[in-house]
């Protein structure tokens, strides 16, 4: 009994360590990260260190808050259908669940001619996951052994900046606030030959830890330039992204861009890249987009794609704006008590709906 015990707490825990995409491996690891926390980075792939000016750069770059003009306060909600496929010992399996992702809110105040502060509130990860694993006995082919797992939670962060415009060619941003949140494991090994060995676990964190963000942009005549960092905390990874606007119009409302991320830089180094742009036929209608990519070091192996696109509508002072993004990865990873790397394929899809509102 005290073995099994001990391997389902492994197949929780272990794993953690070699692990971290998204599905299983991110319930089990530091979550699955929200790209982009409102619709407007969500329909630009969750770019971090780049934009076109948003209160909720607040928890991204923060320097970029100098670019919206006055006082305003963004608000928006979205969930995320989930589908993971892995094949075990009795085929292939699929999984669906519906978590929430997006739910945020920020404010932006001009205090100065060179200075605007910001503060903001926005669901960062999820750890989110339901599935279930079983094991055939290789001689006469009956599931001997179902491991099953449902996890749930997420993280959030708030936080509180300023943005400083010191001179023509430089905005640099600071902010600091609480990561915050927790999850939850209810895992159970069923054993149908010895049914005595049958487990039922269930384990649950928290997480209320202070972090902080840094950012510069460095505007040009059409072009600008960004760079922002995000602090760790126990569970989410640092990361730092640098990234580059290029403007297709004086009014800097078009433009197209590319942005490189490293997550957990020094340790494992997973690279994220992004090709953004935006176009506005009219000043009442914005289109945006973006493509992703990402490869996971710490994975055998493992490659993710993703595509975004949103709509922002200007209704005077209020603009509404909605996006939808999809990702996908495939890995070879380990997920419950298979010893052996299986194939695993894990998509999500996201909608954000919100407003932005110029006071």
């Amino acid at each position: 009994m005290k073995i099994v015990l001990f391997s389902v707490l492994a197949f929780l825990f272990v794993i953690t360590g070699i692990a971290s995409a998204f599905g299983y491996a991110d319930a089990n690891g530091n979550g699955t990260s929200i790209p982009g926390y409102n619709p407007v980075t969500l329909a630009l792939g969750g770019a971090r260190a780049i934009g076109f000016g948003d209160a909720l750069s607040v928890l991204t770059n923060p320097a970029d808050i100098y670019r919206i003009p006055g006082t305003s306060f963004t608000i928006s909600i979205g969930p995320a259908v989930l589908f993971e496929s892995f094949e075990d010992t009795t085929g292939l399996h699929d999984y669906n669940w519906i978590a929430l992702a997006n739910l945020s809110a920020a404010m932006k105040f001009q205090v100065g001619s060179k200075l605007a502060l910001g503060a903001g509130v926005a669901r960062i990860s999820d750890f989110s996951f339901q599935g279930s694993y079983y094991d055939r006995d290789p001689i006469t082919g009956e599931i001997i052994e179902n491991y099953t797992l449902d996890a749930q939670g997420g993280l959030y962060e708030s936080a509180a900046g300023f943005s400083w415009h010191p001179e023509s060619w430089i905005n640099v941003g600071l902010s600091g606030g609480l990561r915050f949140g927790s999850a939850s494991y209810d895992s159970t090994f069923e054993d149908r030959v010895n049914p005595e060995n049958d487990t039922t676990v269930s384990i649950a964190w928290d997480e209320s830890d202070f972090c902080w963000h840094a950012g510069i942009i460095i505007p040009l005549s059409m072009a600008s330039i960004g760079i922002s960092w995000a602090s760790a905390t126990d569970h989410y990874d640092a990361r730092i992204a640098a990234g580059a606007l290029l403007y297709t119009g004086d009014s800097k409302q078009g433009a197209f861009g590319v942005e490189a991320e490293i997550v957990d830089p020094g340790e494992t180094n997973n690279l994220e890249g992004r090709l953004i742009g935006q176009f506005s036929p009219s000043n009442s209608l914005i289109f945006r987009g973006a493509l992703s990519f990402s490869d996971r070091n710490e994975e055998i192996e493992s490659q993710g794609i993703g595509i975004s696109l949103g709509t922002g509508i200007a209704l005077g002072r209020i603009t509404l704006n909605g996006a939808f993004a999809w990702s996908s990865v495939t890995r070879e990873s380990y997920a419950f008590s298979s010893w052996d790397p299986i194939d695993i394929k894990v998509s999500q899809s996201l909608l954000s709906f919100g407003l932005n509102w110029n006071l």
